[in-house]
């Protein structure tokens, strides 16, 4: 009898540790294109809630209460990183937090990482002393790294396969199938990246200025050889300054620039003025923080993406 009873509580301790061992790992992720990749990634063996909703500015977000639990009981944190969640130095210290929040920004390689000092002495066509006041504003509210990575397809494919690195940790018995989705996620990716080019190909290099509202566009300019001309900083939440806005007025004179650009979460007012004074037409609307809610046509990253690239060669490439 004893020896049934023993083997009865072996079997059923074996019996809940498979159970424990086949639940989805629980991500809380605080930006949508991480989201997207988690998902991606982990497929039926991850359950992923999304902190930030797509079409929120990521800049002024904060959790609210609901969000913070759901953060706290994961097992596993996705933030975009490089000093864009103003919350996350609080939100590490959260009894719960600590220890399994992957800022994804900054496991990017210093090759990938775009700097605001390096940008700052790039050619960008604009009075000089305002770019550097815009910088003092910059590194205040950001640090010295732009970290709006997702504007560049090579950063996302390196998170991409960090999430499967930080997946495959979590849970080893299920390595293969985070690296195979990875993978999957990576070569489509790649097949996104050489449509852009593609695209941008049709915009003559003397045509490729980007005339925005704030300067989120930096990696893709990189990317595609476009030179950045933002009326306000890294942050949606601050403001240009006559000057700065006087000194764009001049260069899209000056440089005959076709098009200004507006942004999903921005005022377009400032835009529609830049319109008004220099002759430029609007070109449209940017997704700069992330894609659109789900009705916008740009709810997923490759849709965004995509969304921007076309919005950028109807509006420049010649006609």
């Amino acid at each position: 009898m004893t020896i049934r009873i023993a083997f009865s509580l072996v079997a059923f301790a074996l019996i809940s540790s498979a159970a424990s061992a086949q639940q989805p790992l629980k991500i809380a992720s605080l930006h949508p294109v991480l989201t997207e990749m988690a998902r991606e990634t982990g497929g039926d063996l991850v359950i992923v809630t999304s902190v930030l909703p797509s079409g929120v500015d990521p800049h002024v977000f904060e959790p609210s209460a609901v969000d913070l639990r759901a953060i706290v009981t994961a097992d596993f944190v996705l933030a975009a990183g490089l000093g864009l969640e103003s919350y996350l130095d609080r939100l590490a210290g959260r009894a719960g937090a600590t220890g399994k929040i992957l800022s994804a920004g900054d496991t990017l390689p210093a090759s990938l990482q775009l700097r605001a000092d390096a940008r700052d002495h790039a050619a960008r066509g604009h009075d000089h002393h305002a770019a550097h006041a815009a910088h003092d504003d910059h590194a205040h509210a950001h640090g010295p790294v732009d970290p709006h990575w997702w504007q560049s397809v090579d950063c996302v494919s390196f998170i991409a396969g960090r999430i499967g690195e930080e997946l495959a940790r979590l849970r080893p018995e299920s390595a293969d199938a985070f690296t195979r989705n990875a993978l999957a996620c990576q070569q489509r990716l790649a097949g996104l990246k050489t449509w852009a080019a593609a695209e941008i190909s049709r915009i003559p290099p003397g045509r490729r200025h980007l005339v925005t509202s704030h300067d989120a566009f930096g990696y893709l300019a990189r990317d595609y050889g476009f030179e950045i001309h933002s009326l306000s900083g890294l942050s949606t939440d601050s403001e240009p300054d006559a000057r700065r806005l006087a000194a764009l007025i001049k260069l899209i004179r000056d440089q005959k620039i076709p098009a200004v650009f507006a942004e999903n979460n921005t005022n377009p007012r400032i835009i529609a003025n830049l319109v008004s004074e220099t002759g430029a037409r609007a070109g449209g609307v940017l997704y700069a923080d992330g894609p659109g809610p789900a009705d916008s046509g740009a709810a997923t990253y490759e849709a965004m993406y995509r969304h921007n690239i076309r919005t950028l060669v109807e509006a420049l490439a010649p006609r």
